[in-house]
């Protein structure tokens, strides 16, 4: 059976081209390349290796506690470690063993956006390309439990401390963030006696000399990192929960094939009582809306009600005009939306803007470009009105608060 293994770096599909090697039923690599996937070889079975920071690697400390608890105490374990809400993050186990108190457990945790993963697989499945597995770098790349190694790309660095720990490094400034981890290591009293270097074919040379000096720690060249080499089969498969295959998911209906009927006697209760809620909702949406009609009258008594949540944040746009405050419809509250949405294409993704008349006028270039269409829904989502206009091979996207005609 032949293996393709996929290099995905953070720029992927963006930057459709990716290292790839094809691997014969010996494990042995059959041919290799970097391509877009038009050129991609045919393969029994695809995987995929996420390449730099997608992925953090974290340990954390948690309670001894029920499986099906798992996801909660992860979740409340990482929420001073992450910038993001846990929530929006997939979380797959690596490892777990016994802490020193012998009351909790140590769990090596792999973080990477759900709206990542999430495009990613959307991507492949519609290139006809679905991977039966999804691996971090930051596990694939060398390691023993003797000392530390350091894995050099072209595009970028994997220090790997020990087996069950990986940590992406910004080759910009690789010397100084080495430096950093030999001091932390120093005052746990965990530092190595020196780094195993491995350089990929083709990655510019480390300055040995200058590393060895800022880190304290000496480098000895080891074998010539080779991203594939890496034991991928052993690394935590990203695709569970959501993202498990549907040949993982048939393996879990055979299995549980017994309890099928008492499930779908239980679906059918679900939706009578969701049936319900729905109804619920609307009665109870429909007593909030005479609520606020009621505090509108009471608020403004000679003003004809139209659309009383509207028009009262009219009347509060009005009093922060007022007291020189912004609008929620001015500019720059309008691009303050607009970059929250495009999120990290915000930096590049605007070559121009204009505002005039309550509308903010965005031309949108490189990836923010091609994910217009995305942005209108999710501006909505927010309250404002947005669509798109293409003048020649420029895309505009325009937006404004709803307001009352």
């Amino acid at each position: 059976m032949t293996r393709l293994l996929l290099a995905i770096d953070e720029h992927w599909p963006t930057r459709p081209e990716c290292a790839w090697v094809l691997l014969g039923p010996d494990g042995q690599p059959l041919s290799e390349g970097h391509s877009a996937p038009r050129h991609w070889p045919a393969a029994d079975e695809c995987a995929v290796v996420l390449t730099g920071a997608q992925c953090l690697w974290l340990d954390v400390l948690l309670p001894r506690g029920a499986r099906r608890d798992l996801p909660r105490l992860l979740s409340y374990a990482l929420e001073d470690r992450l910038l993001k809400d846990p929530d929006t993050q997939h979380l797959t186990l690596s490892h777990r063993r016994s802490a020193d108190d012998g009351e909790r457990d140590v769990a090596g945790v792999l973080v990477i956006s759900r709206e990542r993963l999430r495009s990613l697989v959307a991507q492949f499945a519609a290139i006809g390309r679905v991977p039966r597995r999804i691996v971090a770098e930051l596990q694939t790349a060398p390691a023993d439990d003797a000392g530390w190694h350091l894995s050099l790309s072209a595009e970028g660095a994997i220090l790997r401390t020990d087996t069950g720990a990986g940590l992406a490094l910004d080759r910009d400034i690789l010397i100084p963030l080495l430096a950093a981890q030999a001091v932390s290591a120093r005052a746990a009293n965990a530092a190595p006696a020196q780094i195993d270097l491995h350089t990929a074919p083709g990655s510019p040379a480390l300055d040995l000399a200058a590393a060895a000096t800022e880190s304290g720690l000496s480098l000895r060249p080891a074998a010539p990192y080779l991203w594939w080499q890496g034991n991928e089969r052993q690394a935590a498969n990203l695709l569970h929960g959501e993202f498990a295959g549907h040949d993982q998911g048939a393996a879990w209906i055979g299995r549980l094939r017994a309890p099928a009927l008492l499930a779908t006697a239980a679906v059918g209760l679900w939706l009578a009582t969701n049936v319900g809620e729905v109804l619920w909702q609307r009665h109870v949406l429909g007593g909030f809306e005479s609520r606020i009609e009621r505090v509108y009258r009471s608020a403004f008594p000679n003003t004809p009600v139209v659309a009383p949540a509207a028009q009262m944040r009219q009347q509060l746009n009005g009093e922060r005009a007022r007291h020189g405050l912004l609008r929620d419809d001015d500019a720059l509250a309008l691009l303050s939306q607009a970059a929250e949405a495009l999120g990290t294409d915000a930096a590049d993704g605007i070559a121009a803007l204009r505002f005039e008349e309550g509308r903010l006028d965005l031309t949108l270039s490189g990836p923010a470009a091609a994910r217009a269409e995305a942005l209108v829904g999710l501006l909505a989502s927010r309250g404002l009105l947005a669509n798109l206009r293409q003048e020649g091979s420029a895309t505009h996207l325009l937006l404004r608060q709803e307001n009352l005609q």
